[in-house]
């Protein structure tokens, strides 16, 4: 198990046990480009959220007198897809 890609391990072998899919059927929706664009597209949303929450924390530290730059690691599709 590849504890840098946890993720693109597990999303289709939950997707594969969600829907009762076969091994071969599996693999064929890991190569789909209109499930790779959907996650491309859901993880752009999930992006924008973190530039808002990296902003919130940044002026929740302002008031509390400390300057501190807030930088959370955006989220790639490769994190989800091989």
């Amino acid at each position: 198990m590849d504890r840098e890609n946890i993720l693109s391990e597990n999303v289709f072998s939950k997707l594969k046990k969600f829907f009762g899919l076969s091994s071969t059927e599996e693999k064929q929706l890991a190569k789909n480009k209109k499930v790779a664009k959907k996650i491309s597209d859901t993880l752009d949303d999930l992006n924008k959220d973190l530039v808002d929450f990296e902003k919130y924390a940044e002026a929740m530290f302002k008031d509390m007198g400390v300057n501190r730059k807030v930088n959370v690691k955006k989220y790639k599709v490769t994190d989800f897809l091989k």
